[in-house]
């Protein structure tokens, strides 16, 4: 992922002030404040920074409190109103404020105007430059570092939510689910492999619904079917459905890194939402392979 891409996620925010600001070729206004050691960001460098973006007085997102974002520093895209146009000027250590122009950006085919991206605004940003990796390897073995302190505080923090809410009696799984068991039910218990069928509804933290085969509002109302452990769910759902049998009632309490993480899904759904599932375990049978079809003639006859 090219790193101009985090740009992509920036809010508009109106009526910034630009004393002391550089600006680029393409009138994004910067200021960079010098914090680091004097190693700068290379060229062709992954680079691993916190960033920043606001609406007025509202974040928008926020990765200073989360897992840091990751890209590569490619400055064959040169003049594109994004902070990859000063990038090279900063050290590792180094904060910048930036100022992109809405206008600009419509124009450039970046966005359209919108009640957010109103003609005349302006989008404003954060970004601490954290560090730089010669290789992806480096990269990666960096992020799965930030991942797991990322779940360790989530699950830190579904724990104090569930002591807010009163709710006890749960099973902590080994990976950080928590369930809360209603009924055990007396069917089949689930195991690796096992097909299943469930009724759900899922809501986040704070009540809302985002999505549910039970309450026909989302239109879905047939019970949902998958593997057991066969990666065709979330994280979540795979760690603690081995703990049920065929017509248990429990609600699950899923911290965002066993859920969709840093990926947000639609509006329903922003970046790291820890998630609270009601189920039913309808039915758990063995997942029968389908018949293979007649062989294909290599001949094509």
């Amino acid at each position: 992922m090219k790193i101009s891409c985090f740009v992509a996620l920036t809010l508009v925010m109106a009526g910034c002030g630009n004393a002391d600001y550089q600006k680029t070729k393409s009138g994004l206004l910067y200021k960079i404040h010098r914090k680091g050691q004097n190693k700068k960001v290379l060229p062709g460098q992954f680079v691993k920074l916190h960033y920043r973006a606001m609406i007025g007085d509202s974040v928008l997102i926020d990765t200073y409190q989360r897992i840091p974002a990751y890209g590569q520093y490619d400055t064959s895209t040169k003049n594109v109103h994004d902070f990859v146009d000063f990038l090279g000027e900063m050290n590792i250590g180094d904060s910048v404020v930036f100022i992109r122009n809405v206008d600009t950006m419509q124009k450039r085919g970046y966005l359209m105007y919108n009640e957010s991206f109103k003609q005349g605004g302006t989008i404003k940003g954060y970004i601490t430059v954290l560090g730089a990796f010669r290789t992806q390897e480096a990269l990666m073995k960096d992020q799965e570092q930030e991942s797991a302190k990322e779940k360790v505080r989530e699950i830190a923090a579904m724990e104090q939510f569930l002591k807010e809410k009163n709710v006890t009696g749960y099973v902590k799984t080994p990976g950080g689910v928590f369930i809360k068991l209603h009924s055990q039910g007396a069917g089949v218990k689930v195991d690796s492999g096992m097909l299943v069928s469930v009724n759900y509804t899922g809501a986040l933290k704070n009540g809302t619904k985002f999505d549910s085969n039970v309450d026909s509002a989302f239109g879905h109302p047939s019970a949902f079917e998958f593997v057991a452990k066969g990666n065709g769910v979330i994280p979540g759902w795979d760690e603690a459905i081995v703990y049920l049998n065929k017509g248990a009632k429990a609600t699950l309490y899923i911290p965002a890194m066993l859920a969709y993480g840093p990926n947000a899904q639609g509006e329903k759904l922003p970046a790291f939402s820890d998630l609270v599932f009601d189920i039913e375990v309808m039915d758990v049978r063995p997942n029968m392979p389908k018949p293979a079809g007649p062989a294909a003639d290599p001949h094509g006859h």
